[in-house]
């Protein structure tokens, strides 16, 4: 069995266990609190809390499994998909600098704009730009987005992403550290402060077609109904 599972398991039992006794050590707990300043990926603890399932010889990735994948978009990826009768082309654009660059040749034809900001990255700076603030720049780039004269009249669904690691993390790392404005006390002044930084972003932009959502993205029942709404609307406005 032992020679079986080095063939066909990423690890084998020993390494497994070795790997979860070094993440349960309270040091690298304690690292993993300060994990923006590595830039390691908040999926990370989630695989290796599940390591000894993964590792099965037998292991089939569940449909949350392949959502806490988490590979970053490169480049434009195309996707085409059917809800109802309908049929969606949607293009997914990187968000790097370099990608940027390809944004104006998907500005024609453009029914809807899906804008993720992952609010929990407020403590983190640009891979490409070490003095560049995540957060601000999302903001930065949504305010550009929102100005473009191509989509003034396109509904815009802004997605305050990754609440549940922001809560866990506000504790920790506070906010006023990095937003000096920020003056509140709760995790809800702390939401409702970063989405008042959004609207100031689309302050230019007919309100009637901004839409804000605060997401989970994991929550597959949330964004289930909200993806429902969003769709609806924007069928509405065809």
């Amino acid at each position: 069995m032992a020679e079986e599972e080095i063939q066909l398991s990423c690890f084998t039992s020993e390494i497994s266990t070795a790997i979860q006794k070094v993440w349960k050590d309270p040091a690298v707990q304690k690292l993993y609190e300060r994990r923006s300043e590595i830039n390691l990926n908040d999926s990370s603890k989630y695989f290796l809390e599940n390591l000894s399932n993964i590792n099965r010889l037998d292991f089939v990735p569940t449909p949350r499994d392949l959502i806490m994948s988490y590979v970053p978009t490169v480049g434009v990826q195309n996707v085409v998909f059917s809800a109802g009768n309908r049929v969606f082309q949607l293009f997914d654009i990187g968000g790097l600098r370099i990608d940027r660059r390809k944004w104006a040749t998907m500005y024609d034809g453009i029914d809807a704009i899906f804008f993720c900001i992952a609010i929990s990255e407020y403590d983190q700076v640009m891979v490409e730009d070490p003095e560049t603030n995540r957060l601000q720049d999302s903001l930065s780039l949504l305010e550009k987005i929102s100005n473009e004269p191509k989509f003034k009249n396109t509904p815009l669904f802004l997605f305050l992403n990754e609440i549940d690691v922001f809560r866990e993390k506000l504790p920790l790392i506070p906010l006023e550290n990095y937003l000096s404005e920020y003056k509140g006390r709760s995790v809800q002044e702390a939401l409702d402060f970063i989405e008042s930084l959004a609207r100031q972003s689309l302050a230019g932009r007919d309100q009637a077609v901004i839409h804000i959502y605060r997401t989970c993205m994991i929550d597959t029942e949330q964004m289930s109904k909200i993806l429902e709404s969003a769709f609806q609307t924007i069928l509405s406005a065809a």
